[in-house]
């Protein structure tokens, strides 16, 4: 079964709160960290072994360049245009999915939320969560340390400066 037909994850893209518990997603999320586990550990200078971790890891990126430690959720949730370049210690929770445009910059430490949790306690601590898209357009640069949080959209040729919480 694909992820299109399963209940979890109908429930995941439609908007609809969801438990992060859930088996299909568990298991997604391990397979996803394992994978970012292992392009960490390998340095700039194995271009090819990193290329073949990075489509393992999202096969639905184009000719992009990620720096150290990068952390996402599922990766195969995120969406790439051509020559993306993301810094270090870049993270994208992609629970719904994210969208960079082509030539896109992402500088180190910016993080991609696709996340909302809930506000009571209970709920929390069950693990219920929303996911919400976010789209990044062509030519957009995101300066270090920036946070774009779930729902966002930014246009074409912004430049987020660093530190910035984007909103909406």
């Amino acid at each position: 079964m694909t992820h299109s037909q399963d209940a979890i994850w109908q429930q995941v893209y439609s908007g609809q709160w969801y438990q992060t518990h859930h088996p299909q997603l568990v298991q997604a999320r391990e397979l996803a960290k394992r994978l970012c586990r292992e392009l960490n550990q390998l340095p700039a200078s194995k271009k090819a072994k990193r290329q073949v971790l990075i489509s393992q890891l999202l096969p639905n990126a184009k000719n992009i360049d990620i720096g150290s430690d990068f952390a996402c959720d599922y990766g195969i949730h995120i969406y790439t245009g051509d020559n993306v370049t993301m810094g270090s210690r870049v993270v994208i929770l992609d629970a719904a999915p994210v969208t960079i445009g082509a030539n896109a910059k992402i500088e180190d430490g910016v993080v991609i939320s696709s996340l909302t949790h809930p506000l009571e306690a209970a709920k929390r601590k069950a693990g219920w969560q929303q996911a919400s898209p976010v789209k990044i357009g062509i030519n957009v640069v995101l300066g270090e340390g920036c946070i774009i949080l779930p729902g966002v959209v930014i246009p074409a040729g912004t430049i987020i400066e660093p530190g910035k919480v984007v909103t909406r």
